[in-house]
């Protein structure tokens, strides 16, 4: 097996076309997000449309990921893109078994949600993803994982608001 880094999300979907596994698309697409330092490469690796495909359920959580990705990193107005009528379903669709119904409903992100997806809180996480307040605290009541004193300290200096001079 191969690395597959697309660099977009639209180059993803071009490699799903292609005969590749979405998930190793979206894993490889993901932990470069999560590695670019600057805001404005994450905002240009969303926001091209990627296209519509015949399966309504990959135009909607394509449509997800792109919101998401831009309201949980503070990247501004999603691509309009992801507002196309095309990227919501008419029926939910859960991404877990029967028995998690309730808590996928509960726990699913707005940009999900309001797509008929219902997953977990943190549909997009990866080992790479930035460690924020509100990743710790879904990972505390997934796994009961707490934060190191090192790690708590980093939680601290983001909250604090920026002192001007």
């Amino acid at each position: 097996m191969s690395l597959i880094r697309p660099g977009t999300l639209a180059q993803a979907l071009q490699l799903v076309r292609n005969g590749e596994k979405l998930r190793f698309c979206l894993s490889g697409f993901l932990d470069d997000f999560y590695a670019d330092a600057a805001k404005e490469l994450r905002v240009r690796r969303i926001a091209d449309d990627p296209g519509l495909t015949e399966d309504p359920k990959l135009n909607a959580l394509l449509g997800a990921i792109g919101e998401h990705l831009a309201i949980r990193r503070g990247l501004g107005v999603p691509p309009s893109w992801t507002n196309q009528p095309e990227r919501f379903l008419d029926k939910p669709w859960f991404m877990g078994h029967e028995r998690m119904k309730g808590f996928l409903l509960a726990e699913s992100p707005l940009a999900f949600r309001r797509r008929f997806i219902f997953t977990e809180a943190e549909p997009l996480r990866r080992a790479s993803m930035p460690r924020d307040g509100r990743w710790w605290a879904y990972e505390t009541i997934r796994s009961g994982l707490m934060p190191t004193a090192e790690e708590q300290a980093d939680l601290a200096r983001q909250s604090m608001p920026a002192m001007e001079l």
